[in-house]
């Protein structure tokens, strides 16, 4: 009888000693998944971060690129480079010559004063 108290103890002992040995592994893989998925967690998280500091760069170049474009369509800056190169706005006595390659009769002449309808074909 004694012995059979002691094989199963011995039995009992292996088990528990397994169980542990099982709970361990279970344990240790737990821990080194958890801290793979804290990893890609932090590589994922350091892409979007830079993505968003992409985004909000373009944004910002975008608006730069519209307020210089707006510069550049200022009727104000128009006349003043025009004038920097010499131009100035027509008066009465100066005509307007017209050439479009879709006009089927040739060129048009016109006065400068948009009055009137003194069209002259040539």
């Amino acid at each position: 009888m004694n012995r059979m108290r002691t094989s199963r103890r011995t039995r009992e002992q292996r088990l528990n000693r397994w169980l542990m040995i099982a709970f361990a592994a279970v344990l240790f893989i737990g821990v080194i998944a958890q801290i793979a998925m804290m990893a890609q967690l932090a590589v994922q998280s350091k892409q979007a971060y830079a993505a968003e500091k992409e985004a909000y760069d373009l944004t910002i170049r975008i608006e730069n690129l519209n307020n210089s474009l707006e510069q550049f369509h200022s009727h104000d800056r128009i006349k003043a480079r025009a004038q920097q190169l010499g131009m100035q706005l027509p008066d009465e006595t100066q005509l307007r010559v017209v050439n479009l390659p879709g006009l089927t009769y040739g060129t048009t002449a016109q006065s400068a004063d948009n009055g009137g309808a003194g069209e002259m074909l040539d």
